[in-house]
C-alpha cells in the first residue's frame, strides 16, 4: 500500500509545476545586503590581523634563532644564523607565492594573480630587514663586550701598577663581582 502510494508520487513529480520565489521586499534585500558587505569587511579584517600576526610571529622567531646561533657559535656562525634568521622570516611571504599562477598554453604565458608578486617582494624587503637588524644587534653587542672587557683589562692593569700587593686578591675580587653580576642579571632576565 505505501509503495503504491510512493510509485504514483515518483511518477507524477514529473508535472508538478512550482512557482517562482516571491521577491523579498525591498527593504529586506537591503538590510541583506548591507549586513553581506559588513560581514565581508569583518572577515577582511579578521585577515588582515591574523597575517599581521602570524607574519610577525615568524619574524621574531627568525630573530630569535640568529641570535642563539650567534650567541653560541660567535662571529663563526654569521653566515648560517643569517640564513636561518631571512628564511624564518621569509615563510609567510612563501604562503603568498602558492597564489600566483603562471601557465604557458596554446604558445602564450599565461599568468594571473601577479599583484602577489609586489607582496613577494615586500616580504623579501622585510625578511632582509629583520635579518639585517638581527645580526647589526649581535656586531653592537659584540663590540660593546670587547669595549668592556678592554675598559676592564685597563683598569686591572692601572690598580695594579698603583697597588701593586692587591695582585692576586683584585682578580679574585673582580671574577667574583662579574660572576654574581651575571647570576642578578640571568635571574633578572629569567623573570620576564
Amino acid at each position: 500500500m505505501l509503495s503504491e502510494e510512493l510509485e504514483e508520487l515518483s511518477e507524477s513529480d514529473g508535472s508538478v509545476m512550482y512557482a517562482p520565489d516571491t521577491a523579498l521586499p525591498k527593504d529586506l534585500a537591503e538590510i541583506l545586503q548591507q549586513e553581506l558587505q559588513r560581514r565581508e569587511e569583518t572577515l577582511l579584517v579578521r585577515k588582515k590581523i591574523f597575517t599581521f600576526f602570524v607574519s610577525w610571529t615568524f619574524h621574531a622567531t627568525g630573530v630569535a634563532i640568529a641570535k642563539w646561533c650567534l650567541v653560541i657559535g660567535g662571529s663563526g656562525a654569521l653566515w648560517t644564523a643569517a640564513t636561518l634568521c631571512f628564511t624564518v622570516a621569509f615563510v609567510p611571504t612563501s604562503f603568498l607565492i602558492s597564489g600566483i599562477n603562471i601557465n604557458y598554453i596554446d604558445g602564450q604565458l599565461q599568468v594571473s594573480n601577479m599583484q602577489k608578486a609586489g607582496n613577494l617582494l615586500i616580504g623579501g624587503v622585510t625578511a632582509s630587514i629583520t635579518t639585517y637588524l638581527a645580526v647589526k644587534d649581535y656586531q653592537i653587542l659584540y663590540d660593546l663586550s670587547n669595549q668592556t672587557i678592554v675598559q676592564i683589562s685597563e683598569d686591572i692593569r692601572t690598580i695594579q701598577k698603583q697597588y701593586p700587593q692587591t695582585d692576586p686578591w683584585l682578580s679574585i675580587v673582580i671574577a667574583g663581582v662579574l660572576f654574581f653580576g651575571a647570576i642578578f642579571a640571568q635571574g633578572i632576565a629569567n623573570r620576564r
